[in-house]
């Protein structure tokens, strides 16, 4: 796991955009990425470092500094009742649009729970109940994140 202690995971501490934005190119070149999958500007749940990371892929994307064919989507964030649905979720997200649904199987949940479970720390109760219920552990969709042609005029 990468950790830098320039970006701590905690809400009240402002991460920097240059060294975020310095470590993803960086891995996206290394690694040959060509899809990034990342929060929206809601983070989910209002988490300040998923939204430090959504608005730093959102300025990659806009200042056309993403390797050529490299895409970026970021994830919806829902409203708490759709949040807890659980399963039942699946066909509300299968209705509504979105650019990539991504229905999670079997042995993925298993991994994701077992990820979850390593983060000791910080499974509180409430987190416990979210491994089981939270539409996310589930299904996930995603918008492109493009870069915007606001007041483009073509003669």
């Amino acid at each position: 796991m990468f950790v830098d202690r320039a970006l701590p995971d905690d809400p009240a501490i402002q991460w920097s955009t240059s060294l975020i934005s310095s470590l993803i190119l960086k891995s996206i070149r290394n690694y040959g990425i060509s899809v990034v999958l990342t929060f929206d500007g809601r983070g989910v749940s209002g988490h300040a470092n998923h939204i430090a990371i959504y608005k730093t892929l959102r300025h990659l994307v806009s200042a056309g500094r993403l390797p050529e064919g490299c895409q970026i989507f970021s994830l919806h964030s829902v409203n708490l009742l759709r949040k807890y649905l659980s399963v039942l979720e699946l066909p509300i997200s299968w209705l509504l649009p979105s650019d990539f649904c991504c229905v999670i199987g079997q042995e993925e949940y298993k991994r994701a729970k077992k990820a979850m479970l390593c983060h000791r720390s910080q499974l509180l109760w409430f987190r416990r109940l979210y491994i089981f219920f939270s539409r996310y552990m589930f299904v996930n969709t995603f918008q492109a994140i493009t870069m915007e042609t606001k007041n483009v005029k073509i003669y």
